[in-house]
């Protein structure tokens, strides 16, 4: 028979007392921090992955944006007449 409602000694029973595995310590390789741990990356990766991020921000402040701003005003002004007109 299932029980509806667990005592708080059957709740406190199924839990274990400590983790069967401890990925901060390093005990899991690949995992957590130290020599074992996460690879990291090498100063090339480093170099690469800022300038594709440098790359992808988008600034509202130059002409480019500023001309991007204005371009999707102009369709979502357009779409909105042609709403209007059907």
């Amino acid at each position: 028979m299932i029980k509806s409602r667990m005592t708080f000694q059957d709740y406190h029973n199924m839990w274990e007392d400590a983790a069967a595995t401890n990925v901060g310590g390093g005990q899991i390789h690949g995992l957590g921090v130290g020599p074992k741990g996460e690879p990291g990356l090498t100063p090339a990766q480093i170099k690469k992955h800022k300038k594709e991020v440098k790359k992808s921000i988008y600034d509202g402040r130059t002409k480019e944006g500023k001309k991007f701003v204005e371009r999707i005003l102009a369709r979502r002004a357009a779409r909105e007449a042609s709403k209007k007109t059907d």
